[in-house]
């Protein structure tokens, strides 16, 4: 699976990580879809994140969430929306 883009929060907490990463997967859902990389660094983040996007109005698709050394990988899949 690859991503359509990438969002780095390393340095961030909670609930800024799900606040930009809502944002951006908004953006994303607006302008055609895809496939976005959240690397997060603060580790309640890695299931904050996903737990929050199951409220949302915009069905996004959690395709994964990873460890990678000290940081965590989460691809989130944003569908296409029409305003």
């Amino acid at each position: 699976m690859t991503e359509d883009e990438t969002l780095d929060l390393c340095g961030e907490k909670c609930p800024d990580t799900f606040v930009y990463s809502k944002i951006k997967l908004e953006e994303l859902a607006y302008s055609g879809g895809g496939v976005l990389k959240i690397i997060v660094d603060y580790p309640p983040a890695a299931e904050n994140i996903p737990r929050s996007l199951r409220t949302e109005k915009i069905k996004y698709e959690v395709l994964e969430v990873r460890p990678v050394g000290d940081r965590f990988e989460l691809l989130v899949r944003a569908p296409a929306v029409k305003e």
